[in-house]
């Protein structure tokens, strides 16, 4: 579950740091053109983080308030999105035990709620393994919409030539970083996102030589990049 991030300010004090959606494409739908800009000004927070040791004034603030919120919003739509017949038992058990591992208090509210109904409908489905395949859950549709974009980046992260990768330090490739290859492993690459992220949003600095930072970084970069063909527009 995520952490409270202490707050480094007083709430009128805060410093806010936002991107200038007038300076990347424009979709025409406020929801695509924001996480086109919140992919943007994230890549550009991480490129501060490593090059200053630290984030700059309203960093912390906008990964916590909107980096952070966004990337819960996919992992919603991941377990909206998984079904009895994308991956055998094995797979299943295990993204279960993911789940229940992760949850360690009672739901506090409307989506931790929705997440508990879909951690008893995993369970269930592997009782009822043979039955029709079915939803787990009813996830809102722009947490679908937010995986969905987030697996098309994920595809097409090794796919940027090493000469336009804008990673800041260390290794400036990311052909070995292949797309996930079944329900488990994009569990695990969501996960490691939101962990990268937290880290970085509480000040710890980030090591340019570490794998999942060069991961994660590198998601922000290819979203950035990828731009509105990930909605499938070229203009």
């Amino acid at each position: 579950m995520r952490q409270t991030l202490p707050k480094r300010h007083a709430t009128a004090d805060r410093v806010r740091t936002r991107c200038d959606v007038s300076d990347i494409e424009q979709s025409g739908f406020f929801e695509f053109d924001r996480w086109l800009g919140l992919a943007r000004r994230t890549r550009e927070l991480l490129d501060a983080a490593v090059d200053e040791g630290g984030l700059p004034a309203g960093g912390a603030d906008y990964l916590a308030d909107r980096t952070l919120p966004h990337l819960e919003g996919v992992q919603v739509g991941f377990i909206g999105w998984l079904r009895a017949d994308t991956a055998g038992i094995a797979e299943l058990r295990y993204l279960l035990g993911r789940v229940a591992a992760a949850r360690v208090e009672p739901p506090l509210d409307d989506a931790e709620r929705r997440a508990a109904a879909a951690e008893t409908s995993i369970e269930r489905s592997l009782v009822a393994r043979g039955g029709a395949a079915s939803p787990l859950r009813s996830a809102e549709p722009w947490n679908l919409a937010a995986l969905d974009h987030a697996r098309v980046v994920l595809a097409f992260l090794p796919r940027i030539p090493d000469d336009e990768v804008r990673y800041p330090a260390g290794r400036r490739t990311y052909a070995d970083i292949t797309a996930p290859r079944g329900p488990a492993e994009l569990a695990g690459r969501l996960d490691e996102l939101e962990r990268q992220l937290w880290r970085t949003a509480t000040g710890r600095p980030p090591d340019p030589v570490d794998p999942g930072f060069r991961r994660a970084y590198g998601f922000f970069d290819a979203a950035d990049r990828l731009g509105l063909r990930a909605f499938g527009r070229i203009d």
